[in-house]
């Protein structure tokens, strides 16, 4: 393959990470990074730095990858020639040429996370401001990186090439075979207890704590990749590990009659936060999820959703928050305040990977595999969940694991709304004990979909190759050694 569509890129940071306000001071293109590069600490911060910069730039592919086959959101507004990629993605009516299925941007940071890893300790000898610690810290973060980037191409490719060395040469061809999912997951889990003992619990501005690579992040994202394995006690573990961190906390819902849960969204940086990818318009770093939902992509909360919400009306999670009642936008991308109306000015929104509520959640999913005895443990967290969110019935429980996990899935589901985790979710129940579900993931995708198409995409989800992305037909064409995904062999 000729790139594996990864693009290196010199970055001449005018700042190091430390200094600068937000990733800001970036980055002249289209250069090469040679091993004459590595001359000292602020260029092994730049290439860091790079690599963050690109992770900004995959949140719309974050959003349509974990939202447009779920049941959470709906397209609201007038069809483009844009739109109609992602109209076909919801309808799992996909070729290989979609817009929407490339993912190059994914390869760029784990290219840019290789190189900080394989040339960042030579830089310790040449350089005596950087020292073994602070060239440590910063493979902790590249390593995150790299296993969040792998993260997301094997939930939706299965199989993708598994590439660990940086490629520094843009004039030789570069062909790799995929790997299979399970040595995928392997690498992730091996990057991340690998990132652990170097890993910073604070860093000294908050928008660093929150946006650049902690301990608590590190084991968020470990104790995410351990319930897709199926290792229930170490997701447990992980998810233990953030909850007695002492640095993050669920916030409480209202306080003072101000919804606080909405500021999670509004303000960004949230005592509840884990890890959220930084924009600031003061910098110039603004994202377009104003047009998403605002205008002419218009993503909208299902009406799945919306009669959700309303069976609990003292939710302060639903109408005037999570969504406007009027055109059914969601508020919490668009409105500075709750129940208001009143827009917010820039669209510079933090995109949110996880936070507390994720915690919690993600310890009950885990506790409910573990088997009936922990049932109760699991459902006194949703319903914590729930306290918060204003609600004072509890919930009651289920007496079967597929009952538990739909309790669960559809906290998640009102908790975390166009936040790029429903098909995951459902996904990741239905692949369980090799495809139990199968069926729960039929019924959920279906509950949300036109009636006329039910039955063409019902045929197609139980094919379960249907249920990952085909590898775009630009990647195919560059490496001979790729295998398209079995389901679309005879898609052009």
């Amino acid at each position: 393959m000729k790139r594996i569509c990864i693009y290196i890129v010199m970055v001449a940071m005018l700042s190091p990470l430390g200094a600068c306000n937000k990733w800001l001071d970036v980055l002249p293109e289209n250069e090469q990074v040679s091993d004459l590069y590595w001359k000292d600490k602020e260029e092994v911060e730049a290439v860091l730095g790079a690599a963050y910069v690109r992770l900004q730039e995959t949140l719309q592919t974050q959003l349509i990858w974990g939202e447009a086959r779920g049941n959470g959101l709906a397209l609201g507004g007038i069809l483009t020639e844009t739109t109609m990629d992602i109209y076909r993605m919801k309808q799992f009516d996909l070729i290989p040429s979609n817009t929407f299925v490339q993912w190059n941007k994914f390869y760029q940071i784990i290219n840019l996370a290789n190189m900080v890893i394989k040339y960042a300790p030579d830089v310790v000898a040449k350089d005596p401001s950087f020292s073994e610690p602070i060239m440590r810290s910063f493979l902790s973060e590249a390593y995150f990186l790299r296993a969040l980037s792998y993260f997301y191409l094997v939930r939706n490719f299965r199989d993708v090439p598994l590439i660990t060395e940086p490629y520094m040469n843009d004039e030789h061809t570069f062909e790799v075979a995929k790997s299979p999912e399970v040595a995928i997951f392997q690498q992730i889990i091996a990057d991340l207890e690998i990132a652990i003992p170097s890993s910073k619990e604070t860093w000294p501005t908050l928008w660093e704590t929150k946006g650049r690579t902690t301990k608590w992040a590190i084991y968020a994202l470990l104790a995410d990749v351990y319930l897709w394995t199926e290792q229930y006690d170490q997701a447990i573990a992980a998810c233990d590990q953030v909850l007695q961190s002492g640095w993050i906390g669920l916030l409480e819902g209202m306080v003072n009659n101000k919804n606080r849960w909405f500021t999670i969204f509004s303000e960004g940086n949230s005592n509840e936060s884990v890890f959220e990818i930084q924009f600031d318009f003061t910098k110039n770093q603004t994202n377009d999820m104003m047009q998403w939902f605002g205008t002419s992509y218009n993503w909208v909360i299902s009406s799945l959703l919306v009669a959700q919400f309303e069976l609990s009306p003292e939710d302060i999670r639903g109408q005037g928050a999570t969504y406007n009642i009027g055109d059914f936008k969601l508020w919490k991308y668009l409105g500075a305040e709750a129940n208001t109306g009143i827009p917010r000015t820039n669209s510079d929104q933090n995109w949110i990977l996880y936070r507390m509520a994720d915690i919690y959640l993600m310890k009950a999913e885990a506790l409910v595999m573990k088997g009936q005895a922990y049932y109760g443990e699991a459902l006194d967290l949703v319903n914590r969940i729930r306290q918060r969110a204003g609600i004072s019935a509890p919930l009651g429980g289920g007496s079967t694991e597929l009952e538990m996990l739909h309790i669960i899935i559809t906290e998640k589901a009102l908790e975390f709304v166009g936040e790029g985790k429903r098909w995951y979710d459902i996904l990741r129940v239905a692949k369980r004990n090799q495809y139990a579900y199968k069926e729960y993931l039929i019924t959920q995708v279906l509950s949300s979909a036109p009636g006329g198409s039910a039955p063409v995409i019902r045929s197609k989800l139980l094919n379960e190759n249907s249920h990952y992305l085909p590898i775009h037909i630009d990647e195919l064409q560059a490496n001979r050694l790729l295998e398209q995904n079995p389901y679309y062999n005879n898609l052009n």
